[in-house]
């Protein structure tokens, strides 16, 4: 067999395994309208984490740190249209308290660092498609060209699509501070988020810098509250669901069957964990 011959083989080899893929993910849609408690069936919990989302591919420097507005807007289409219902991270915990049902197909949508993106280029089109996101800002870091201004992340907040939540004030390494240095940290950049947004914050959500932290940080800033991510690709199950360690994954510049092909094949390799 010629080159040619084995390139048209491979395509449609290519063309077959594609279609059958998205037949499976089109049944895997059915009953994704039909909603559980906790203890009524084991789900998968998606929460995708983005960076910035910027104008075109020339503004790329980092697979995981920038994502065309076009991608973006392909991927919550793409998730819409396989039956993905968005929610927040007051669903969440309402879900783990036996308190909501949600969907089989349920995901979160996040953003690190409060970058200008979020406000510029992601806001029209959560709104657009009505989808609720949560925005992990640094404190110390906002105000400047490149991140989002506290009016910006106030008329999002207000918005009720965006909950503006900590990334830390500084942005440090919590494998690097005391355990009370950690929930000072953790502590001092919602006193500033709640004195900004004019409101005080019910649930505390709380993304470690670099996904980076100490089993003793987990467990203290457990026990004052705080709802905590991080960020290791891996599958959160309602089986396992632990509100102090949610797993995320970074969808990247992927179109919507490679996210999703990923999605499965961890819940095939952290199945014995979930």
């Amino acid at each position: 067999m010629n080159k040619e011959a084995v390139k048209v083989e491979i395509k449609k080899i290519i063309i077959v395994a594609i279609f059958l893929i998205g037949i499976i993910l089109i049944l895997d849609r059915v009953g994704a309208e039909q909603t559980y408690k906790i203890a009524e069936r084991k789900i998968s919990i998606p929460i995708f984490v983005y960076h910035n989302i910027v104008d075109d591919k020339s503004e790329i420097e980092y697979d995981y740190m920038q994502t065309t507005k076009a991608k973006f807007e392909e991927q919550i289409i793409g998730l819409k249209l396989l039956g993905y219902h968005f929610i927040t991270y007051d669903d969440l915990i309402a879900y783990k308290n036996g308190e909501k049902a949600l969907s089989k197909r349920s995901c979160l949508i996040t953003f690190d660092d409060g970058l200008k993106g979020v406000y510029t280029n992601a806001f029209p089109i959560i709104q657009k498609y009505d989808v609720p996101i949560t925005a992990f800002i640094i404190n110390n870091n906002m105000e400047t060209d490149l991140t989002l201004s506290w009016k910006e992340a106030k008329e999002m907040e207000e918005s009720g699509l965006v909950t503006i939540a900590s990334h830390s004030m500084d942005h440090v390494k919590f494998d690097t501070l005391s355990v009370e240095e950690a929930v000072k940290n953790v502590n001092k950049s919602y006193e500033q988020i709640e004195e900004k947004l004019g409101k005080k914050v019910q649930n505390k959500i709380f993304t470690y810098p670099c996904g980076v932290a100490k089993e003793e940080q987990i467990l203290a800033l457990e026990k004052e509250g705080f709802v905590q991510n991080l960020t290791d690709n891996k599958i959160n199950s309602s089986k396992t669901l632990d509100l102090s360690r949610l797993h995320r994954d970074y969808p990247l510049n992927e179109n919507i069957i490679m996210i999703m092909l990923k999605m499965k094949y961890r819940e095939w390799k952290y199945q014995e964990s979930i």
